[in-house]
């Protein structure tokens, strides 16, 4: 497995130097930004496992960093002081997989960036399985309803229009929802030439 690739955004480079070495020295690969807009080319670039965020730094004069994030589903954590933790977990903060609290002991923040990147790793695999089952689900309505033309067509019963296909797409060695997909474009091609 690869390591787990890290985005640190924060503007002062102290900061920056100091958990990034912390980081890289528990094993992950970091990446560092010290600006709003850097950051959001960065994590366009690198799609990073995490983007571990300093909340001064989360808007600029051209982009809100945390909206950018969310669009391109891009797992965020907060980074602040102590004195801005009650204020950033009562804002509204949609997307953020929490805060983390700055501390001078870096060790004691790792266990909540090794919670967060468990949290985004299973927010991933939701996603990747939605996406699958989305396809999945196209897939068969796209069959079903070549399925349900060659049935109109040769008026023949669902299991043999569905074996017709299998039968097609077996000998021409291509996908089955390839072949219903050409069937529903062919049968949309004939309905436009309808008087």
């Amino acid at each position: 497995m690869s390591r787990q690739k890290l985005l640190l955004v924060d503007n002062d480079h102290g900061n920056l130097e100091i958990l990034g070495k912390t980081l890289i020295d528990s094993g992950y690969e970091v990446l560092t930004a010290d600006s709003a807009d850097k950051a959001l080319r960065i994590s366009d670039a690198e799609r990073p496992n995490l983007v571990i965020l300093d909340t001064q730094l989360t808007k600029s004069a051209d982009i809100d960093l945390t909206d950018e994030l969310l669009k391109s589903a891009t797992p965020f954590i907060f980074l602040c002081n102590h004195e801005k933790i009650t204020q950033i977990n009562q804002e509204n903060n949609p997307g953020s997989l929490g805060v983390l609290e700055r501390s001078d002991d870096i060790n004691k923040m790792m266990p909540g960036i090794e919670s967060a990147l468990a949290c985004a790793e299973k927010i991933r695999r939701l996603r990747e399985n939605e996406r699958r089952y989305s396809n999945a689900i196209q897939t068969g309505r796209v069959v079903d309803v070549a399925v349900g033309i060659l049935m109109e067509r040769h008026h023949i019963e669902r299991d043999k229009a569905f074996e017709m296909l299998r039968k097609k797409a077996r000998s021409e060695r291509r996908k089955l929802r390839d072949i219903a997909q050409e069937i529903l474009d062919a049968q949309q091609k004939l309905n436009q030439l309808s008087p």
